[in-house]
């Protein structure tokens, strides 16, 4: 079966769910459904349709509820430039009764915090962890904002059909010739951009701007949410849907003193119409310029002959120890420097085979973890790194957490958050209501989570327990 045909029996088997999930964000059924059929076109456009997706479904939601957001804005966007005032209409009525009226009434008099659990949990059939997931909101909130709509779910979309997929497949045709004109302005432009060096500059809007469009918001707005499991807490943004996302996926960041940097990548499926960036922030990461790569680079190698490094920590010690860990010979090793140029080495025994070498540092402590085939066969901490525990053949992604407690955070298996209590000796998923998370990493002032939610969100900590999400993606 090719990429098509199966794209083809998940449009005729998923097409209503999917304009269910997306109705839980409007109650204007036509613009739900074209949103659906947006998210088909696009994939239908694509050079291998959603052969190299994970979880298509998920892919396609994604797609068309981006799509209903960036439609909105520009309804608000061209609201505010023709001047208009178009206050939103109140009922005052009572709530439906459901035995004897329409579902999409029901709904449509109910406020849209429960609307949209409604639908997404009852009628898409996604567990309330998806949910809170999706809506970036606690479980328990979910489960609370359920209790106060449920009456409200019979018969909901029953007529709503797929219409033929070849009405999808013209729609994609043309979405595949906007994307080839596209290309080719874009061309042109990077050949502009290189002849004059101009730079492009890019943050996230400010409170200001977010509210500038309704005075009352700010007012009426709830806070944003927070995720915790095990004494560990990541706070949210206010509204995601105003954080701009920048091209591709975040491959380096730093942080350091209020300043630092980032640079993405672009996947292969993303190419060509996806560009690298890089961007600069001065005031920890709540705004960002895209500028010209200045080449900024991590933590350079010992000069050691023979030492291939694997990972260096980012600053020193309090002492002024600099650390790296790397191989040589195929043996694993750490290797520290008071000044810079001579370094001296720390065997790590009980590692034999050990392919990289991966660490953090807390204070005057060091956590090392020695791999192969990406899994742990040995861990060794302290001032002087001695072998703790064989790692349980975890599977870690990224570097480790120190944290203050002596506890171990990794991002492991199924982009969830793990913890160890035992010296890595085993590792345990966090729960809670902490969402996926692609890797850790250190900066100089602490540690940064890439990739939350699996799609694109970005947290720093200076101590691996409290997070804070950036407004960007």
């Amino acid at each position: 079966m090719t990429a098509q045909d199966e794209l083809g029996e998940l449009y005729h088997a998923g097409y209503r769910r999917l304009v269910a999930q997306v109705y839980a964000f409007t109650t204007d059924l036509t613009e739900a459904q074209d949103a659906v059929q947006e998210a088909f076109a696009r994939a239908l456009a694509r050079r291998h349709g959603l052969s190299d997706v994970d979880a298509p479904e998920a892919w396609l939601r994604t797609v068309a509820i981006n799509v209903v957001r960036r439609r909105w804005r520009r309804r608000q966007l061209l609201d505010t430039i023709l001047l208009r005032e178009r206050p939103l209409a109140r009922v005052t009525a009572a709530a439906p009764e459901p035995d004897n009226t329409d579902l999409r009434e029901a709904l449509a008099v109910i406020p849209s915090r429960y609307r949209e659990v409604i639908v997404l949990h009852y009628l898409a059939d996604l567990p309330l962890d998806e949910v809170a997931e999706l809506l970036e909101v606690p479980v328990g909130t979910v489960k609370s904002r359920l209790s106060r709509g449920r009456d409200a779910l019979r018969g909901l979309l029953d007529d709503v059909e797929a219409p033929p997929l070849e009405q999808v497949r013209v729609r994609a045709g043309r979405i595949r010739a906007r994307r080839r004109t596209a290309q080719a302005a874009g061309a042109a432009a990077v050949l502009l951009i290189a002849a004059v060096g101009v730079f492009q500059p890019w943050r996230p809007p400010l409170p200001s701007e977010q509210t500038a469009t309704s005075p009352s918001a700010a007012a009426s707005a709830p806070p944003a949410p927070v995720y915790s499991g095990a004494g560990l807490a990541i706070d949210g943004i206010f509204n995601p849907a105003t954080a701009p996302d920048l091209p591709g996926f975040i491959t380096e960041f730093e942080l350091a003193g209020g300043s630092g940097w980032l640079r993405t990548a672009c996947s292969s499926r993303e190419l060509p119409t996806c560009r690298p960036a890089f961007a600069r922030t001065a005031d920890g990461g709540q705004t960002w310029q895209v500028v010209t790569d200045a080449g900024a680079k991590p933590p350079s190698a010992p000069g050691d002959p023979g030492f291939t490094v694997t990972w260096a920590a980012r600053g020193r010690t309090p002492s002024g120890l600099a650390w790296a860990g790397g191989l040589d010979g195929g043996t694993p090793y750490l290797a520290s420097s008071a000044g810079g140029g001579q370094w001296q080495r720390h065997a790590l025994p009980g590692a034999a085979g050990a392919d990289r070498v991966t660490a953090t540092v807390r204070g005057e402590d060091v956590l090392a973890f020695a791999l192969k085939n990406n899994k742990i066969i040995a861990v060794y901490a302290g001032r002087v790194p001695v072998r703790v525990s064989a790692g349980a053949g975890f599977t870690p992604a990224g570097e480790p957490v120190y944290l203050p407690d002596g506890r171990i955070l990794v991002a492991g298996p199924e982009s969830r958050f793990y913890l160890s209590g035992d010296q890595g000796a085993s590792f345990t998923p966090v729960g809670g209501t902490l969402p996926n998370v692609g890797e850790l990493r250190a900066t100089t002032d602490g540690y940064v989570a890439l990739d939350l939610f699996r799609a694109g969100w970005v947290a720093t900590s200076t101590d691996g327990l409290t997070w804070h999400k950036l407004p960007i993606r």
